[in-house]
C-alpha cells in the first residue's frame, strides 16, 4: 500500500477547498439574479403604489382603489367571487316572475333560444348552471317569436363604482357621444364634484350609492353606522341633484368578506328601506389590476357577458383607473357590434346578486 505523504494531503485538501469554492460561487451567481429580480419586483410595485396615490388627490383615489382592490381578491390572490356566479330574482324583491318550463338548446351565437313551450306558450330559463342562461325571465323581457325560435334581446348595464372623479367627465363625454345611458354608483365628494352628480342625472344615467366613506371599517361596523352612511350620502345627492337614490351597491359587493356582521344584516335593513342592491356578474378587472391594457379590460369583460342574458358589468370611476375610460369606446364598439342592448339600471331591472334580498326571512 503506497504511503501518503504530507504533500498528498496538503494536495486534497486544496482540492476539497477549491470544490467549496466552485459550488458556493455556483449557488452565489444563481441566487443572486433570483434575489435581485424579486427585489426589484418589490420596489417597483412600491414605486407604482406610490404614483397611483401621489396622481390621487390627497390620495383619496389611491385609498378606494385598494379597498376595492383587496376586496376584490381572495386571501389565495384570486377573485373573491367568480364573476359568473349570480343570482337573478327577477324585476323587485316583491315582483319576481320564474319562467315554468326548460331551455331545450342555446343557439350558437348565444342571442337566440330554442325553447319548449308548454299551453301557456312562455319560453322557461333554466336558473342553474353555468354557461348556460342563468337567469330567470322577467316581465319585461323581449321575446320575439320566429317560426320554432324564440330570440330574447341580451342586455348589458355598464356600472361604474366608487366616483366621481376627475375622469367621471371624460366618462360622461364618451356616453353622450354613443348615446349610451349608464348607471353610476357614488360616494361622498365635497362640492368640486357636485357638477358631476348633477350631470349624471341631467345627462339620464342611474345615480345609485356605494356608501357615503367606502371605508369598510366605519360602514360595516354596526346596522346603525350602515343605515347612517346611506342617509348621509343619499341626503347629499337629494340636495345636490334634486333626486333621491333607491338602488345601492355594497362596497365589496354583496358577498364580501370584510363586513364585521353577516352580511343579511345589512341587507335587511335595505330591504326595511325600499333599497334595491345590483352586485354583478361581469367585471373588467380595472380595481384588480391597475395596470391592465384597454384590451383587456374589454375582453375581461367580453367574456363574462357572452356567458350572461343580462349583464351587470362593474368598473371604476377613479384616477388609479384610467385604463376603463380609454377602453370604454372599444368597449361600446365590441357590445353594439354583437348586438347587445345597453341600458342603465331601473326598476326593470333583474337584480343581480350574488346573496340573494330573499335570504332574508320575513
Amino acid at each position: 500500500m503506497a504511503k501518503i505523504t504530507r504533500a498528498d494531503l496538503e494536495r486534497r485538501r486544496r482540492i476539497n477547498l477549491y470544490k467549496k469554492i466552485i459550488v458556493c460561487m455556483f449557488f452565489v451567481m444563481t441566487l443572486t439574479p433570483l434575489i435581485t429580480s424579486i427585489f426589484l419586483m418589490y420596489k417597483v410595485s412600491r414605486l407604482e403604489k406610490r404614483i397611483d396615490y401621489l396622481i390621487s388627490e390627497n390620495g383619496a383615489d389611491y385609498l378606494t382603489y385598494r379597498s376595492s382592490h383587496d376586496a376584490l381578491l381572495g386571501g389565495d390572490g384570486n377573485y373573491q367571487l367568480e364573476p359568473s356566479v349570480r343570482s337573478v330574482l327577477g324585476n323587485t324583491r316583491s315582483d319576481t316572475k320564474l319562467a315554468e318550463n326548460t331551455i331545450e338548446q342555446l343557439s350558437d351565437d348565444g342571442n337566440s333560444l330554442e325553447a319548449a313551450t308548454e299551453e301557456n306558450g312562455e319560453p322557461s330559463i333554466d336558473a342553474s348552471g353555468k354557461g348556460d342562461v342563468s337567469e330567470e325571465l322577467s316581465e319585461n323581457d323581449e321575446v320575439t317569436e320566429t317560426s320554432s325560435k324564440k330570440k330574447i334581446k341580451k342586455r348589458v348595464y355598464l356600472t361604474f363604482d366608487d366616483g366621481p372623479s376627475e375622469y367621471t367627465g371624460q366618462i360622461l363625454d364618451i356616453l353622450a357621444a354613443n348615446d349610451v345611458k349608464a348607471t353610476f354608483f357614488v360616494i361622498g365628494k365635497d362640492e368640486r364634484y357636485y357638477d358631476y352628480y348633477r350631470r349624471i342625472v341631467n345627462e339620464g344615467h342611474t345615480l345609485g350609492m356605494h356608501s357615503y366613506t367606502h371605508e369598510y371599517q366605519k360602514l360595516y361596523e354596526s346596522t346603525e353606522s350602515f343605515g347612517n352612511e346611506i342617509e348621509e350620502l343619499n341626503g347629499l345627492l337629494k340636495e345636490v341633484t334634486g333626486t333621491e337614490s333607491h338602488i345601492f351597491r355594497f362596497p365589496g359587493g354583496s358577498s364580501n368578506n370584510v363586513s364585521k356582521l353577516p352580511i343579511e344584516n345589512y341587507i335587511e335593513y335595505l330591504n326595511e328601506h325600499g333599497i334595491n342592491y345590483y352586485d354583478w356578474n361581469a367585471l373588467s378587472g380595472d380595481a384588480v389590476n391597475s395596470s391592465l391594457s384597454p384590451e383587456q379590460l374589454v375582453n375581461n369583460i367580453m367574456k363574462d357577458v357572452r356567458n350572461n342574458r343580462d349583464s351587470v358589468v362593474l368598473m371604476h370611476d377613479l384616477v388609479t383607473a384610467h385604463g376603463t375610460v380609454e377602453s370604454l369606446q372599444m368597449l361600446i364598439d365590441t357590445l353594439k357590434s354583437e348586438g347587445y342592448e345597453i341600458l342603465p339600471i331601473d326598476e326593470n331591472t333583474p337584480l343581480i346578486q350574488h346573496v340573494s334580498c330573499n335570504s332574508i326571512e320575513e
